[in-house]
């Protein structure tokens, strides 16, 4: 999701859950989290990008809290809607980018783990948003960032090219490295079939990078 600025994500809120890519999507990606860390009942989780929450609510039964941040509003609105029909208590919403965070009255570090779905390939400077990752988390606390691998730039259907165009594997471990985090993994998290903006039918991987935050 899109924590560079609101951009066309607000306008989109109320029918982003109407994919049914975008559920598939979170699905899996919530199972590679699963596989790839040791997700504890007790952790304080932060998540960047939030969205409507497709991640955040399952991932939300898995640990003890959730802060949920995102830069458009009326995703969030919709986060905290299924939140009040499902008498979810355990995520705090916050209208926030991922670089603002630790300025951020409604954000309150150190967490145990710091999560990003489909959201990095929205930020121009990566290695800020991931330098910012790494300072509000616990020593020892962990990453998770989901996203495209590097991809033919047609996957976006608006011809968005505010966007990277995915990444490769090894730049994404090479992020991570020089922001302090060791033990990072990179599996496939997902395949994403479909039409794309050229007219072709494609499938499109999405990763699952992990590590923690060396302890000092």
């Amino acid at each position: 999701m899109h924590t560079a600025s609101s951009g066309g994500f607000d306008q989109r809120a109320e029918t982003w859950d109407n994919a049914p890519r975008r559920v598939r999507l979170a699905r899996d990606v919530m199972n590679a989290l699963e596989r790839q860390l040791p997700v504890n009942a007790g952790w304080n989780v932060l998540e960047a990008g939030a969205g409507t929450g497709l991640v955040t609510i399952p991932l939300s039964r898995k640990v003890g809290k959730i802060t949920a941040i995102d830069t458009s509003r009326e995703m969030l609105k919709e986060l905290e809607k299924k939140c009040l029909e499902s008498a979810i208590t355990n995520i705090t919403t916050c209208h926030s980018g991922i670089t603002e965070a630790l300025d951020s009255a409604c954000i309150h570090p150190p967490f145990d783990c710091v999560v990003s779905s489909m959201m990095l390939h929205h930020i121009p400077d990566t290695s800020a948003a991931v330098r910012a990752m790494a300072s509000l988390l616990s020593p020892g606390g962990y990453i998770a960032i989901a996203d495209l691998d590097s991809e033919d730039g047609f996957f976006h259907d608006d011809g968005n090219t505010d966007v990277h165009h995915g990444f490769r594997r090894s730049s994404i471990t090479a992020l991570l490295e020089n922001s302090g985090f060791s033990d990072i993994t990179t599996g496939t998290a997902a395949r994403i079939g479909k039409t794309n903006r050229a007219g072709i039918d494609k499938t499109y991987t999405v990763f699952l990078a992990t590590g923690h935050l060396c302890k000092p």
